[in-house]
């Protein structure tokens, strides 16, 4: 891989100052949630670095501008000082809600 594309893929990149022989030189990952050691790919069971794990959590929602559309036409409907419940939902490890006062 040339050294544009991975600079162009980069999502997180952590580079430590001082060599250690227990912790890599670089950590990166990219957008899609790859994960490099030292510019390999990250595998828990063949890392050299007992005490290091890293996880990456995938999520598939991205904001598209479906919630400031909705701020928007809730604008036009509410009253000076109402709450407006935007989005609500709930899921097996979390819940998040979206309020705006007008």
């Amino acid at each position: 891989m040339s050294d544009m594309k991975v600079q162009n893929n980069d999502w997180i990149r952590l580079r430590f100052k001082r060599k250690f022989k227990d912790i890599p030189e670089e950590i990166r990952i990219d957008i899609n949630g790859n994960v490099y050691i030292d510019g390999q790919p990250y595998d828990e069971k063949e890392s050299k670095y007992e005490n290091l794990n890293v996880e990456v959590e995938h999520h598939s929602r991205m904001s598209s501008g479906e919630e400031t559309l909705k701020i928007i036409e809730e604008s036009k409907k509410a009253k000076k000082g109402e709450m407006v419940i935007i989005r609500d939902e709930e899921g097996p490890d979390k819940k998040e809600l979206t309020t705006v006062k007008f």
